[in-house]
């Protein structure tokens, strides 16, 4: 609570009536409209606009001062301060009172010196509060001020954000689709199907007189004109668009003045990802109303209806398709140019290839959700007592569209996937909590619940002819599966506090929680669960605390789940075109619950003036963690693994840094964390849960959580590369652990600058240590299209490091790319599509400044209106400092966290930059 800074001076009369004389101000600023009342009595008045006052006093007054917002001030009068050389009270006469009194013909004396009104009005006379007088029957008058009149008020917001894509990969700029025949290096168009681009340099070759579907400007052929036209030459990271997302947002306040209001929000959100022809909007809207019973209540409600609609969802792996597409396409191949031959098939610069605008245009994974939702909230509180009572009800539908369009390179046959989902859930629960005294209390929860998911699943195949696509077809499987569960959750904890124990002056704060819950999907139906903790404050300081505690909580697994890690687990790398999401995992109706027992002592120092040093280390077991299980041609859902681990957070803050106008906030934060898997299930050697066949994350016994497992290359006894008879390293057929994608530690530091009414917040954090896979860079040198391949393919006379089969060291000299050789034994395409994984392995290290964020915040207020406005300007992913050049260890592959540190043509990370406006009144 703020204190007043109170200025006083006086001048007394020789009658016992003085009329005092002050300023009320805070550091030095006089504050108008605080309230100054002779204690016990109707005698009151308001400070003016510099925080000046004057009221009448007699010897033995006290006066209190208030302000809303400040602590009240309490002034007695003694003889001291009575000085001589002071005036007469003279009435005071409000030209407001006097025209209400003339207009009712009110003959009643206005005021007298002493400052009594003959009349009966309010305590809570301030002329700048007062809006409204009238006069009642019984000859009182009824004054209202500006708190007892209800109130409208609105909330405009508008956001805008635009984002570039950055860290893309590089590409070579000189070599032409193509590869080595008869010991030269030849163009092949696109009508050979080609798909690499191992060919000439583009500078060898030239537009032809003649045009076609593929090339309008003309066939390529090799130059035989003298300063003929060099060949166009298309960059793959022009084909991104730049997004463009907004928000508009409206909200509506009316107010009673006894404090009940209703709200209405409406807003609506539109937006673009970096592929074209993507679009995806959403609106929502909710009303919630909030109301004061008697009896010490309060009954809040709230309705919200949301629906979204996204027409490139990456429901079917579209996005990285459609990445991968644009970046294997040959540099002088203009995709943009057409996406449809005149027969109606695909063009492309090969028909094992796909165009990425084909692709796009011809898009099916579309997503639609309706979501409504209400909620019902009554608290009571009074006295030690509290009690709330909650009942909520939600229905979403969710309906997804993927598939496979007719033309699409590397499918088998079109196909369809129609995908509806349904969920309901009802739930009442009851908190009861009654406290003794401070930190003394006891509470009980019981928690009702019922839910209801609906999966309809339809999908279409075997079309006789492209005007069947996509519903009309020969072969169409269906199925239906619903799934309830009701749950009874109850609780019971409490809270004790004891004083100067164990030593003077400390304090001891213990609690204990206990769950025994009841649920219809669960094995044996129970699942238990406890908490105990004990805090021992002012510990050798008085600022010092430390917390111990153990907690053990068991959770079943959701009823159903559909994702993209699993599902593309059925296929490996050179099968990506192929990928399709057409598994679905479900809870058992006899569930194990997944347990998690943790161990957690807590240190808090507060050394002075805002600046805290928290330290929380922890121990963590945990049992039958869920993961997809694949045993022919299907995937279990099953609770399969057991890990540990454990981890040290350090946090430094410091809050409310002012000097005269300025303020400064920061938040240093460091995490460090190892774990370990303890056991699988069926004593299974590893288990995959995320990646392809081939190259993947997994669980391993004695290793940590999900470690990247692929190829790499044979070496003997020693560790020794092994080369073959041709001198390049042989790849081992065995996979292997090629890296721990868990970073070392992770810091993240906060910054927030203020200065009168602008803000500035700056984000950075530092992730040190881990590795990812690159496996976009592998496969653009397998295809020729890398950076890396224009640089060195012309490398002739090296000499791999290892030994022969024959244990002997290798001394064999080789070209990069020998012309006389088959374009399949060069350096890179000898390996397949992704190349030699441990080749891909990088270093996943970055350093980033996140975010930055420029506010400014005004605005206008008066006794009885009010305009405040914010605007923003902030841009995210400033800058990343990274050891890999393009991949991004929070990039993840199907944007989702079990596959963080895999990289095979991700979404593009993005630079946004954005704004935001608020207006209040």
């Amino acid at each position: 609570m703020k204190k007043l800074l109170l200025f006083l001076f006086m001048s007394s009369l020789g009658f016992s009536q003085t009329l005092y004389k002050g300023n009320v101000s805070e550091n030095g600023i006089g504050i108008p409209g605080a309230r100054i009342c002779i204690l016990y009595t109707q005698r009151c008045t308001t400070s003016d606009f510099d925080g000046n006052y004057s009221i009448e006093v007699v010897k033995g007054d006290q006066l209190e001062i208030s302000y809303i917002g400040m602590k009240t001030k309490i002034i007695k009068i003694t003889e001291s301060e009575l000085v001589n050389n002071s005036e007469r009270v003279a009435p005071i006469v409000s030209g407001d009172y006097v025209k209400k009194l003339k207009k009712y013909n009110d003959s009643i004396k206005v005021s007298k010196p002493s400052g009594y009104f003959e009349f009966n009005l309010v305590n809570d006379l301030q002329y700048e509060g007062i809006i409204n007088i009238t006069k009642k029957n019984n000859g009182l008058y009824e004054l209202k001020d500006r708190y007892q009149y209800d109130k409208l008020s609105f909330e405009i917001n508008q956001e805008y954000i635009y984002s570039t894509p950055i860290r893309l990969p590089e590409y070579q700029k000189t070599h032409a689709q193509g590869r080595s025949l008869n010991g030269n290096v030849n163009y092949q168009s696109s009508e050979t199907n080609e798909i690499f681009s191992w060919g000439p340099n583009v500078n060898t070759l030239q537009y032809a007189q003649n045009s076609s579907e593929y090339y309008p400007q003309g066939d390529i052929e090799n130059r035989t004109t003298a300063g003929a036209p060099q060949l166009q030459l298309y960059n793959p990271n022009r084909f991104f668009r730049n997004t463009e997302n907004s928000k508009t947002a409206f909200t509506a306040q009316a107010e009673s003045w006894k404090g009940n209001y209703l709200k209405v929000n409406f807003a609506y959100k539109r937006g673009n990802i970096a592929i074209p022809n993507s679009l995806n909007h959403e609106s929502s809207t909710s009303l919630k109303y909030f109301r004061r019973v008697s009896g010490f209540g309060k009954i809040e409600t709230l309705l919200t209806y949301n629906d979204f609609e996204n027409n490139f969802s990456n429901a079917n792996f579209g996005v990285n398709k459609v990445v991968f597409a644009n970046a294997v396409t040959p540099i002088h191949f203009d995709n943009k140019i057409a996406s449809v031959l005149q027969n109606g098939s695909q063009r492309s610069f090969s028909r094992f290839e796909n165009n990425p605008y084909y692709l796009s245009q011809n898009n099916l994974d579309k997503n639609k959700s309706k979501t409504l939702s209400f909620n019902f909230n009554h608290k009571y509180e009074r006295n030690e007592n509290y009690n709330s009572v909650n009942a909520s009800f939600q229905s979403s539908e969710i309906k997804n569209e993927s598939g496979q369009s007719f033309y699409t390179a590397g499918i088998i046959e079109p196909n369809f996937n129609n995908r509806i989902e349904k969920y309901k859930s009802f739930s009442v629960s009851d908190v009861y909590k009654h406290t003794f005294e401070y930190n003394k209390n006891v509470e009980s929860k019981i928690d009702m619940r019922y839910q209801q998911r609906d999966l309809f699943r339809h999908y279409f195949s075997g079309f006789a002819s492209v005007d069947d696509f996509p519903k009309n077809a020969v072969s169409q499987n269906k199925f239906d599966v619903s799934q309830d569960r009701f749950e009874v959750l109850f609780n019971v904890n409490g809270s004790y506090y004891i004083d100067h124990a164990p030593f003077y002056d400390n304090e001891i704060v213990l609690k204990a929680s206990s769950d025994l819950n009841y649920s219809s999907t669960v094995k044996n139906n129970l699942i238990p669960g406890y908490l105990v903790s004990a805090e021992f404050r002012r510990l050798l300081d008085e600022d010092l605390s430390l917390k111990i505690s153990n907690t053990y909580t068991e959770a079943e697994p959701s009823l159903q789940n559909n994702n993209l890690n699993f599902n593309s687990l059925q296929y490996r790398l050179d099968q990506f075109k192929q990928l399709q999401n057409n598994l679905e995992l479900f809870a058992s109706k006899n569930a194990v619950t997944t347990s998690e027992n943790s161990i957690n002592f807590d240190l808090t120092y507060r050394i002075n003036s805002g600046w805290s040093l928290f330290l929380n280390y922890y121990y963590k077991k945990v049992q039958n963690l869920y993961a997809p299980v694949y045993a022919l041609n299907s995937v279990n859902w099953s609770p399969s693994v057991d890990y540990k681990q454990k981890g040290i957070e350090f946090t430094f803050e410091h809050l409310g840094g002012y000097y005269n106008d300025f303020k400064y906030n920061f938040n240093l934060n460091f995490t460090y964390y190892r774990n370990e898997v303890t056991a699988l299930l069926n004593n299974e050697s590893r288990l995959p849960f995320a990646g392809f066949s081939d190259i993947n994350k997994n669980y391993i016994v004695g290793q940590p959580l999900g470690l990247i497992v692929g190829n790499g290359y044979l070496r003997d006894a020693n560790q020794n590369v092994v080369i073959d008879e041709d001198g390049f390293p042989i790849k081992d057929s065995q996979p292997k652990i090629l890296g721990n994608p868990n970073p070392d530690f992770v810091v993240g530091f906060f910054n927030t600058f203020q200065y009168k009414s602008f803000t500035l917040n700056l984000s950075f954090d530092w992730s040190q240590g881990g590795k990812l896979w690159n496996g976009t860079q592998q496969t653009l040198n397998y295809y020729g299209k890398s950076a890396v391949t224009g640089e060195q393919r012309n490398t002739i006379n090296y000499v791999f490091d290892g030994v022969t089969q024959s244990g002997l060291q290798n001394t064999k000299a080789v070209s990069f790319y020998d012309a006389n050789l088959p374009v399949e034994q060069n350096r890179w395409a000898r390996y397949g599509v992704g190349g030699v994984a441990e080749d891909a392995i990088e270093d996943a290290t970055y350093f980033r400044l996140n975010s930055v964020n420029l506010s400014f915040l005004s605005g206008y207020s008066r006794s009885d209106k009010k305009i405040e406005f914010k605007i923003s300007l902030f841009v995210n992913n400033v800058f990343v400092l990274a050891k890999s050049k393009s991949a991004f260890a929070s990039n993840a592959m199907f944007s989702s966290v079990d596959t963080s540190g895999l990289d095979y043509f991700n979404s593009p990370m993005m630079r946004s930059f954005g704004s935001a406006l608020t207006i209040k009144f």
